[in-house]
């Protein structure tokens, strides 16, 4: 017999559909994705995303829950909801094949 969700895990679930969404748009719908557990402070859960490219496991982005704290500073304490970030530099060398992350600072 199954539980309900808590509120926390319906987020967490939506935000995970929602930036597998993204990285399928983004790079394909055939491309590996792999969620890693992660630590950002104003987060929890907090999570990487990573797709396979190149032979190797890359990080495309920082997400999570925000946590209950920061929600209370912001006077949003009855609410949930989730943040995320984007490396744009990494999702460029995945879409542009760009082999190497310094030749963004190179001349």
């Amino acid at each position: 017999i199954g539980r309900e969700m808590t509120p926390t895990e319906v987020v967490l679930h939506d935000l995970k559909y929602t930036l597998e969404s993204l990285a399928y748009a983004l790079f394909g719908k055939d491309v590996p994705l792999r969620w890693v557990d992660a630590y950002f402070p104003f987060t929890s859960p907090s999570l990487e995303l990573e797709i396979y490219y190149q032979d190797m496991w890359l990080e495309v982005l920082g997400c999570g829950v925000i946590h209950p704290k920061v929600m209370e500073i912001g006077k949003r304490e009855k609410e949930i909801g989730y943040a995320f970030g984007l490396g744009l530099e990494r999702l460029a060398m995945v879409l542009f094949s760009i082999p190497d992350i310094r030749l963004f600072w190179t001349e």
